[in-house]
């Protein structure tokens, strides 16, 4: 190697460090100082035009709001030979760009964040510039850019973190909240090196477990979820998943072998806390790193939210449909427009409320405490059995419980409807006889004459749907009247029928002789008979 050389070398070394100590003594104070990007490329554009010899220097990059943005120093905005888009045309593919522009030779590269592009930076040389220093120049620009990548990758990771919540906030966005769930994971999966999660979430006053929701990550993949269980699992995990929210037992977390893995608690309210759900995530690696953690937070966060919607949609709904009415409903995008909007149907309908009531309440419980006790117990009990029977709770109007049989998915015939309806009656009125030992309330115990109920059932049309300002579940129609009006004629532990009802349940053998009664605002008396 000749002096020559060798001292051309030792030159461009040296001016390369030059460029590299001076930017990065600018990047330096403009960290300390807490400069604004645009603040901070005002500093460092003027050190690299100063030592490549440069006219003007350009720079687009992404800002703190993750826009791109065009810098330009020694020339007004839009005087760079080149325009930006055509740059980048060449530069976005990775590649450098060297370009004769009229009295102007273009040096331009692009930037790179940890693999990421970044944007790209650019020279405008003399014409005349010696052909001998190009490799010199474009050695420069890159010692300059490679110092700017080091300063550009906090606002890349800022960038890549807004991104990533972005997509996990859209895919929570998703009405059905298994698949939106599903979807984050994978976004969270394609982010996070992690091997096994599980996620446990339900409704804070679901103690029947019906609204429990979970997903088990082992090695990667789905092995089990709440919507395709496996019996034996979705058995152990809906016994365990309430001591594990709670924060009782971590056996389902040892079952899994994420015992030791890093957990985040969902929490809905501000005031009164409570705990919805849990997400525990491990790794093979052993500790998450902090932008890992940071994400985690941020999902578990997400989550938690959309669980809370969940909760408030699970919580409305199960008042009056069951369980597994509500996880059908909320498993079907547009729901409430599908299945809930008034519409007019043929429905089984029934109401019953407990014979004697004001007796009982003033000369028996006395005390109002207890008069509450009865109706909140025994109005739970039946409702129990109208969702055990398929129908849907209606409305509890005082001590009457009133009740539908076909909403809201119609799929019961006439005679399906029919039958559940008289089942529910029958096991209401043979659940009231209990309460005659003194189980539930002790002053019940022995009373004459017993507590009973009176209950009326019709067949009919009705108009159903939401309806109100707080959009309740219910029907109207004269039909649903007259089920009313019958049900006040009935006696103690009678049950009547419409004679509609009676045709369509189909078993002519199963009920009485058929009466009559005339009731207050109906034109035409009742016809009716008793069930057997």
């Amino acid at each position: 190697m000749s002096d020559d050389t060798l001292r051309r070398r030792l030159e461009a070394l040296e001016a390369r460090q030059k460029l590299n100590d001076a930017t990065d003594e600018a990047l330096e104070l403009a960290q300390r100082d807490r400069l604004a990007l645009a603040e901070t490329v005002r500093s460092i554009l003027p050190l690299l035009v100063s030592h490549t010899g440069a006219e003007m220097a350009w720079l687009r990059t992404f800002d703190e709001n993750l826009e791109l943005r065009d810098f330009t120093y020694g020339g007004p905005p839009g005087s760079f030979p080149v325009e930006g888009d055509a740059l980048t045309a060449v530069t976005d593919d990775g590649k450098r760009l060297v370009r004769r522009e009229g009295d102007h030779l273009v040096l331009a590269q692009p930037l790179d964040v940890a693999g990421e592009l970044f944007g790209a930076a650019a020279i405008a040389l003399p014409k005349s510039v010696d052909k001998g220093k190009l490799s010199t120049l474009e050695a420069l620009l890159d010692t300059w850019c490679e110092e700017l990548d080091n300063y550009l990758a906090a606002i890349a990771l800022t960038r890549k973190k807004h991104r990533i919540t972005t997509a996990l906030s859209d895919a929570l966005k998703e009405p059905i909240v298994d698949v939106g769930v599903h979807r984050a994971i994978e976004v969270l999966k394609e982010n996070v090196a992690f091997d096994d999660m599980l996620l446990v979430f339900r409704h804070e006053d679901d103690l029947r477990g019906a609204s429990l929701h979970y997903k088990v990550i082992q090695d990667g993949e789905l092995t089990h979820d709440s919507r395709t269980p496996d019996m034996e699992v979705d058995e152990f995990l809906r016994t365990h998943a309430a001591p594990l929210l709670k924060g009782e037992s971590r056996d389902l977390l040892e079952r899994f072998g994420v015992a030791r893995g890093r957990e985040e608690v969902l929490i809905a309210g501000v005031r009164d806390q409570r705990v919805v759900g849990r997400v525990v995530c491990t790794s093979a690696r052993g500790e998450f790193n902090t932008f890992d953690r940071d994400l985690l937070e941020l999902f578990a966060d997400y989550l938690r939210q959309r669980v809370v919607d969940f909760n408030r949609e699970w919580k409305a709904l199960s008042r009056v449909f069951p369980g597994p009415v509500v996880n059908r409903l909320l498993a079907e995008e547009g729901y409430v427009q599908k299945w809930l909007s008034p519409r007019v149907v043929d429905a089984a309908i029934l109401f019953t409320d407990i014979s004697g009531f004001t007796r009982i309440s003033e000369q028996v419980l006395k005390a109002p405490e207890r008069v509450g006790e009865l109706v909140d117990r025994w109005g739970e009990a039946v409702v129990d059995i109208v969702w055990e029977t398929g129908g849907v709770f209606d409305k509890m109007v005082g001590d009457c419980v009133i009740a539908m049989w076909g909403p809201p998915f119609g799929e019961m015939d006439a005679q399906e409807a029919c039958r559940r309806a008289a089942e529910a009656a029958v096991r209401i009125r043979d659940y009231t006889k209990t309460l005659n030992d003194g189980a539930l309330l002790e002053e019940l115990r022995g009373l004459e004459p017993p507590i009973g109920v009176a209950t009326g059932i019709h067949y009919a049309p009705i108009c159903v749907g939401l309806f109100g300002p707080d959009e309740d579940y219910t029907g109207f129609s004269s039909g649903m009247n007259n089920t009313a009006r019958l049900q006040g004629v009935a006696e103690r532990d009678e049950i009547l029928c419409m004679d509609a009802f009676v045709e369509a349940h189909g078993d002519a053998e199963a009920f009485g002789e058929e009466r009559q009664a005339a009731v207050k605002n109906v034109a035409a008396p009742l016809r009716f008979r008793p069930l057997s």
